[in-house]
């Protein structure tokens, strides 16, 4: 019998999303599929142009730098959807639920999470648990690279380059895509 991930409401989500993004630099934002062209609905949440469908919480604790440096209001410089093609790299669901538990500690590592293997089980149910609003038919990406040609990728503790997407010197994510929304969940790093 295959597992069942878990539903997720509106406090589901929101315990979820503060468990895993609450205490950082980080990003969560998701909008609606407006687009046959789901990267430009993914543009649209990275620009801020648009709203949660279900209206569930959303976070941006992104880091204050001296100047604006997308030009946008936003933490992300405004890519086309042919730019995000070269930096996104399809991942599995296993591999998405890795990545979010592992955006949670420094340098998007779960191992430098503090005391992270008493908190393991819970932390992998909140990334299930977003994980699971998108269907078991969605897609993910990441810009990752060790993801670059390998969708099943170790994520938990990646070793790694990034296709930096924001104005941050380093910056880590995932893009989620189902047929009706689409999710951004970002980390960012400012030396």
């Amino acid at each position: 019998m295959e597992k069942q991930e878990p539903a997720v409401d509106a406090a589901g989500w929101k315990s979820a999303v503060l468990d895993l993004f609450g205490g950082g630099w980080t990003f969560v934002r998701t909008g609606p599929r407006n687009d046959d062209d789901w990267r430009r609905d993914v543009r649209a949440v990275m620009a801020l142009k648009t709203d949660d469908p279900r209206r569930w919480l959303s976070l941006d604790y992104a880091p204050e730098v001296g100047e604006n440096r997308s030009g946008t209001g936003s933490s992300f410089m405004p890519w086309s959807p042919e730019q995000l093609d070269a930096s996104l790299h399809p991942v599995n669901s296993g591999p998405a639920t890795q990545l979010l538990v592992a955006l949670k500690g420094e340098h998007y590592q779960a191992a430098s999470i503090p005391d992270f293997e008493s908190h393991r089980t819970s932390l992998f149910e909140s990334a299930a648990r977003i994980v699971s609003r998108f269907g078991p038919g969605a897609s993910f990406f990441t810009n990752a690279s060790d993801a670059q040609g390998n969708p099943d990728a170790d994520l938990l503790n990646p070793d790694t380059q990034w296709e930096c997407l924001s104005v941050y010197t380093t910056d880590c994510g995932l893009v989620a895509v189902s047929d009706t929304e689409v999710g951004v969940f970002w980390a960012f790093w400012e030396d």
